[in-house]
């Protein structure tokens, strides 16, 4: 086995690499004799970012030619398949901006230049961070282009657009303006002609915009006949109209209740529900792991009344596994719960869980894909003291939550105009606006150490603005209204929507 065989198999560590730069230290400078690959060229190639980071921090040249004479940068663009943006990420860090070696480029390549090779595999990132380092948008390939004409003949506005990074950004903070207007402009089309639906449920209602009805209609057509054609024709079998006819089926079935609940229960529905269930050893006590599920199935069939089709609930527990499903229907909830009983041994590590089961796979692994688009309420039942966990474990773990959403240009608050843009499947405006992550923590059973532990949270200046500790224990205050349905859901509309409450405006129930 050599250190070129250890590159190419994906299998060379830090342990593997200090033997081989022990036994010669040119190592990292010598090429393989059949390929003409240095081991930093070839882990390039077989797409190994990790195995790249650790060339260059142990020394290896960044713009180390192979034996035809390519340079690690060109071999990226033009032979890597896997994960090159970040492989282009690593060896730019390493060159500095305007180097003669980022547009480097043998013959064999027909001379195209990294970017070239960025633009013909549609490669956005890489596309942008080779033009923040200056690459070259005049030098010509053996066909006479240059980039910005290879881009061109792509037909691709998208891979155009990425070539002048600063650009793209102001245009598509106008195509996000222009989005946000037109959808506004349907929001107020819609409460027109479905009687203010949306206004009442969302409390939206909008002006409508006359420069949007002439970018919608073109400034030939008579914005009053035409426009309406237009919208019916967008409104007409999408999302959107498919909201509006929920609600207002919603608001049929809930006659004589107060508007201010159906529109609190809509806002609570479009969040991602999460319910994080306590499953440790001492709910068996009470009568506390059957009433949990009986509260869990009320929870779902609130809030999956007027959500889009497949979407529904995540369901998660601190100690056993039910799967990754995290749009389970209310049938699906029963499934689950039905047979399953309580067992003994399991303990109370609750925000350690918390992270691995849920923020990491719905929110961390989002964030880092670019893909979160729905804001989350994460209901988390519990009884007890965190154990043997140490009990601010929780409240770190929903700070640092807070702290990678910021960190990520995701704010925590999430807004009303957000569930119309999921209706509308409109992922440029989703992402422009706020997507948060919320919590509502109440506490099931009498044992006073989760009373204790459930006030430290309530109190916790650090996380208040996104967390609602219920002071009514659920499991009490479920049995007190199962007889009274309209009042039972009431109750559970008002303590699911307390966590979207502005943080001057929550209340202790």
């Amino acid at each position: 086995m050599s250190i070129f065989d250890d590159a190419r198999k994906g299998t060379l560590n830090k342990t593997r690499l200090n033997s081989y730069l022990s036994n010669n230290p040119n190592v990292l400078d010598q090429q393989e004799p059949r390929s003409g690959l240095t081991p930093l060229a070839i882990a390039i190639v077989q797409g190994f970012p990790e195995e790249v980071e650790l060339l260059l921090k142990s020394g290896a040249n960044p713009g180390g030619l192979s034996g035809n004479g390519a340079t690690p940068l060109l071999l990226a663009a033009w032979r890597t398949t896997k994960e090159r943006p970040l492989i282009i990420k690593l060896l730019l860090a390493k060159i500095p901006s305007g180097d003669v070696s980022i547009d480097a480029t043998i013959p064999a390549a027909q001379n195209n230049t990294p970017l070239m090779y960025a633009v013909k595999n549609k490669d956005l990132d890489s596309i942008r961070m080779l033009r923040t380092a200056r690459a070259s948008l005049t030098i010509k390939n053996d066909e006479g282009f240059n980039a910005k004409e290879v881009a061109e003949s792509l037909a691709d506005m998208a891979v155009v657009r990425a070539l002048d990074p600063e650009k793209e950004t102001s245009d598509l903070t106008k195509l996000a303006a222009l989005a946000l207007g037109f959808l506004l402009y349907i929001v107020a089309w819609v409460n027109t002609a479905l009687g203010g639906v949306i206004r009442r449920v969302f409390g939206l209602n909008p002006e409508v915009d006359k420069n949007t009805d002439q970018k919608v209609n073109g400034p030939a057509l008579t914005p009053k006949e035409e426009f309406v054609k237009n919208v019916d024709k967008f409104v007409k079998g999408t999302p959107l109209e498919r909201l509006a006819q929920k609600a207002i089926d919603l608001q049929e079935d809930t006659e004589g209740g107060d508007e201010d609940d159906l529109q609190k229960m809509i806002k609570v529905t479009l969040h991602q529900q999460v319910i994080y269930c306590d499953d440790s050893s001492s709910m068996k006590r009470e009568d506390r792991w059957e009433n949990q599920k009986k509260l869990i199935k009320q929870i779902t069939q609130i809030t999956t009344r007027i959500l889009p089709e497949g979407e529904g609930v995540a369901l998660r527990f601190i100690n056993r596994d039910v799967g990754n499903a995290s749009n389970l229907t209310l049938a699906e909830i029963g499934k689950i719960l039905d047979p399953m009983p309580w067992q003994p041994g399991g303990n109370t590590e609750i925000g350690t869980y918390l992270r691995s089961k849920i923020l990491q796979p719905l929110v961390y692994s989002k964030i880092k894909d670019k893909t979160l688009e729905r804001p989350l309420l994460i209901s988390i039942i519990t009884d007890g003291m965190p154990e043997p966990e140490d009990k601010s474990e929780l409240a770190n773990a929903i700070v640092e939550c807070g702290d990678a959403l910021q960190s990520a240009d995701y704010p925590r608050e999430s807004m009303n105009i957000v569930a119309i843009a999921i209706y509308l499947k409109c992922p440029l405006l989703t992402k422009c606006i706020s997507t948060g992550v919320k919590f509502m923590i109440g506490q099931i059973g009498s044992a006073t150490s989760s009373t204790k532990f459930l006030d430290s949270l309530r109190n916790n200046s650090a996380i208040a603005p996104v967390i609602f500790v219920t002071s009514d224990r659920l499991d009490s205050k479920f049995a007190d209204l199962r007889q009274n349905s309209r009042e039972l859901d009431r109750w559970l509309i008002e303590t699911l929507f307390s966590p979207l409450k502005e943080p001057d405006t929550k209340k202790t129930q």
